[in-house]
C-alpha cells in the first residue's frame, strides 16, 4: 500500500511549513504526483485545487477527506482518459469532526486527477489523503 497526504494550512506556522496559506504533498512508494494546479481555472472547477496523480500498479485507491477540513465543497477523482468521475465525497454537513472517503479502481501508470473544491474564496484548510494497494 502507498499512501500520499495533500495539506493545506492557514494560521501559525506548523512543522515543515514556513509561509501562510502553503499547501504541501509528497509522494508515497508507488504514488507519484506529477504535478499540482492552485486555484484552477477549469471549466466548473474554478475554485479547486488539483493535483496530478499514478500510481503504477493496478487495484484499489482510496481518498479520504479528515477531520478538521474548513471551506471545502467536495473532494473527487477524474479519470485522467475519458473525464469521468471516479468517485467523490462532500464534507459531512453538521461537523467537520469525522473523516469522510471513498474507494474507486486505480489503473496503472494511468494519471488521475484529484480536485479538491473550495466552497468560496474564503481561506480553506484540508488534510486530503490519497491510498492505492
Amino acid at each position: 500500500m502507498a499512501q500520499v497526504t495533500f495539506n493545506r494550512e492557514l494560521g501559525a506556522a506548523p512543522v515543515g511549513i514556513t509561509r501562510f496559506s502553503q499547501y504541501r504533498s509528497e509522494d508515497g512508494g508507488n504514488v507519484v504526483v506529477n504535478f499540482t494546479t492552485e486555484d484552477t481555472s477549469e471549466g466548473f472547477f474554478k475554485r479547486a485545487d488539483k493535483y496530478g496523480v499514478t500510481s503504477s500498479a493496478t487495484g484499489t485507491g482510496t481518498v479520504t477527506l479528515q477531520a478538521g477540513s474548513m471551506s471545502v465543497k467536495r473532494v473527487f477523482i477524474m479519470d485522467g482518459t475519458d473525464g469521468s468521475i471516479l468517485g467523490e465525497v462532500a464534507p459531512p454537513k453538521t461537523s467537520n469532526r469525522l473523516d469522510v472517503s471513498f474507494t474507486f479502481s486505480v489503473g496503472a501508470s494511468v494519471e488521475n486527477y484529484l480536485y479538491v473544491e473550495k466552497t468560496d474564496r474564503s481561506p480553506c484548510v484540508y488534510r486530503v489523503t490519497y491510498t492505492a494497494a
